[in-house]
């Protein structure tokens, strides 16, 4: 056993996993939003106007000057963002119900990892083509978001990731687990926003993406020569074709995960925390695509650099609060921290949305710090509802959600954003406050009405499948502890 021990902790490097994969895989993505942003700005200005137009709006005072131009780029690159949303997200909730979550569960977890990969890392390539030829036009980009979605992209490697480290966790250390998981995220994000604003400024698109490449292909070099196929180990009835077995037999599945009927009312709770969790996915894309048009506009007017510290000091706090403070939360309830992390949320934006200068914006990181205890506290509650040969099902239906809860929010915000340039360029900021407040409540509701074996690490479950004659397969939970909050 491989272990590493520092001061009276000691660490088992066998637990490493998917994490280095999850870890490159998220510094290209973070790196992808503010570089597609601001390669997709740069070529719809151009294709308007002329470079030397484009390079003085960058500046505060030409901005105040040619109000006309900047509204123009800014709406049209939100317009973009939302078609690039769209081809990437649909394709990929799709792959991932109908195909990558079933096969998680019955043949192994190993593919659903690397497959991400491989698409993202052709889709990098297609960007590093176009930037290296200027004069292509802007509608290509959608290729390399369509290679990505048809990967399963995100949406895919979220799901398998989680999957994975549900499957080899224990159930007492599983919302910890995940909330390394969620550090690692957050940590690649410190470094891949961090560095985005130096890269762009300081070298080139090209420069870029073929960086956020080779970081996909390593992770898909390693999960392909570390990670083993762990599997749930589900045949295919005789009875039933393949066809049917993996696409309606999915879907059903996935389906079933949500409205089968369970002991406790689990299927209203599990319903309920998917209400939660695509309000939460809705208000993070939201700051994700909002935020690099909204600190470029006057009176903000930050550079690439400025946006990257800011984004790397907000997710170097979120990913520290995951390491040190969640584990530290183990006595509490999963829904008090759920609580605790949707409030810094909400005030965050809130002050987000009504910042006019740079120290307040540099503020709102400190503030939300703790946003990020809420998914893994919803992930580990809801494997926590479902048999263990259901988790790949439950991730992949968490992942399509997400997808779909991030299309949502494309739909919403970008079209929302350049309505509102006139009169309170923060809106959107605080109507995903808002629907913040709204998931805040149901958790409120959550947390006085259920027992805590329903929703804490402290449950022991016994899963046991009974067949008799026309009864079909049922699930019983037979909960050990009956103490409640």
């Amino acid at each position: 056993m491989a272990v590493i021990r520092c001061c009276k902790r000691q660490f088992d490097l066998n637990l490493i996993t998917v994490e280095p994969v999850l870890f490159l895989y998220m510094i290209g993505s973070f790196l992808t939003n503010p570089t597609f942003q601001a390669f997709v700005y740069n070529k719809v200005c151009i294709d308007k106007y002329n470079e030397t137009l484009c390079g003085s709006l960058r500046n505060k005072t030409f901005q105040e000057d040619h109000k006309t131009e900047e509204d123009y780029v800014q709406s049209e690159t939100s317009y973009w963002i939302l078609k690039k949303n769209i081809v990437e997200r649909i394709p990929a909730c799709l792959i991932v119900v109908f195909i990558l979550g079933s096969w998680g569960d019955k043949v192994g977890r190993k593919l659903p990892v690397i497959l991400p990969s491989v698409g993202t890392t052709l889709s990098y390539i297609v960007y590093m083509i176009l930037s290296i030829y200027p004069s292509s036009k802007v509608e290509y980009v959608m290729i390399a978001a369509a290679l990505n979605g048809l990967s399963g992209g995100f949406t895919a490697l979220i799901m398998a990731v989680y999957s994975y480290v549900t499957h080899t966790a224990d159930p007492a250390n599983r919302t910890t687990r995940l909330g390394i998981l969620e550090a690692v995220i957050f940590l690649a994000g410190t470094l891949g926003v961090f560095i985005s604003g130096v890269m762009l400024d300081n070298t080139s698109f090209t420069f870029v993406f073929a960086f956020m490449c080779g970081c996909t292909f390593l992770g898909m070099v390693y999960a392909v020569i570390r990670l083993e196929n762990l599997t749930a180990s589900t045949t295919r009835p005789e009875s039933e074709s393949v066809c049917t077995y993996w696409f309606l037999g999915s879907a059903k599945e996935s389906a079933r995960c949500v409205m089968k009927k369970r002991q406790e009312k689990r299927t209203l709770y599990i319903f309920l925390l998917l209400i939660i969790f695509i309000i939460l996915i809705i208000a993070t894309v939201c700051e994700g695509d909002v935020l690099l048009l909204y600190t470029r506009r006057a009176p903000l007017s930050w550079s690439q650099t400025t946006l990257g510290y800011y984004q790397g000091l907000e997710n170097f706090l979120r990913s520290l609060m995951l390491v040190t403070v969640l584990p530290l939360c183990r006595k509490m309830r999963n829904t008090t921290i759920a609580i605790w992390g949707l409030t810094s949320k909400i005030i965050g934006l809130v002050v987000l949305g009504l910042s006019k200068r740079t120290w307040q914006v540099f503020l709102v990181s400190v503030i939300s710090m703790f946003q990020g205890f809420p998914l893994a506290v919803l992930r580990s509650i809801m494997t926590n509802l479902v048999r263990p040969d259901e988790h790949g099902r439950m991730f992949g239906l968490a992942a399509a959600v997400d997808g779909m809860g991030g299309l949502m929010a494309s739909v919403i915000f970008n079209a929302l954003y350049p309505e509102t340039l006139d009169f309170f360029p923060g809106l959107c900021f605080m109507l995903a406050a808002g629907l913040c407040g709204v998931a805040t409540g149901i958790m409120l509701w959550l947390h006085f009405v259920l027992k805590r074996q329903v929703l804490d690490d402290a449950m022991i479950t016994k899963n046991v499948t009974v067949n008799t004659g026309d009864i079909s397969k049922e699930d019983i939970q037979v909960d050990t502890a009956t103490t409640h909050l």
